[in-house]
């Protein structure tokens, strides 16, 4: 299933249920094999087509840059209200000023590249429930389980904080919805298996499990 008409943010809570929830039920996880960690691979055919340097991210830079200043100050609220209930509810041992964190990053991050506050929380849910010390046994980092080499292209500083992982892993993630032209089956998979392998065999069978998952985890939201 294709969605065609993906825009930077969803206009309705509906437009990504089913834009996410008919896309990800082709394949039974049953027949299906998944690998042993979920991680983010970078080809340097990635940075090539992108077409320009990595972005400087810090914190010094993204206060210097008010890019929510359109944004209604209560829909923020709302929107950091509702990722830190989930947060706090998917990773009970969190700590509570950890949780606010990670729930203004990711609502913050997901408006300066484009895609909506409920995916990338789903995204980091399955990919390390909120840890930012999760390391996979690739050498796959906190938030977002990004690889070193991804990290330092993407211009994340410090993989293992928080904030900086979830500002890198939000603008990977925008980027595949761009490169893929809104397919979001496409982009999930490439966070998943990395572009070069969606660019030379499509979306397998072995990211329906992980497709899936995310969508469970995005109901929660929804």
């Amino acid at each position: 299933m294709r969605v065609n008409s993906y825009s930077r943010m969803f206009s309705t809570q509906l437009v990504l249920a089913v834009s996410l929830g008919l896309l990800l039920g082709q394949v039974s996880p049953a027949t299906a094999t998944v690998p042993e960690e979920s991680s983010v691979e970078l080809e340097a055919a990635k940075a090539e087509s992108l077409g320009e340097a990595p972005l400087q991210i810090s914190e010094a830079a993204i206060m210097a840059t008010p890019f929510m200043a359109a944004e209604n100050t209560e829909l923020l609220r709302q929107k950091v209200a509702a990722v830190s209930n989930y947060v706090q509810t998917y990773n009970r041992n969190l700590p509570a000023g950890q949780i606010g964190s990670i729930a203004d990053a990711i609502v913050r991050y997901s408006e300066r590249y484009g895609v909506d506050y409920r995916l990338l929380t789903s995204l980091i849910a399955i990919e390390s429930s909120f840890r930012s010390d999760a390391v996979s046994s690739s050498g796959a980092i906190g938030m977002g389980q990004l690889k070193p080499a991804t990290a330092k292209w993407l211009g994340v500083l410090n993989p293992y904080d928080p904030v900086d992982n979830i500002a890198g892993t939000a603008r990977f993630l925008g980027w595949l919805v761009q490169k893929y032209n809104g397919n979001l089956e496409y982009a999930l998979s490439a966070y998943y298996q990395g572009p070069g392998y969606v660019d030379r065999n499509g979306v397998s069978s072995v990211c329906m499990p992980y497709l899936q998952k995310i969508n469970r985890a995005l109901g929660s939201l929804l």
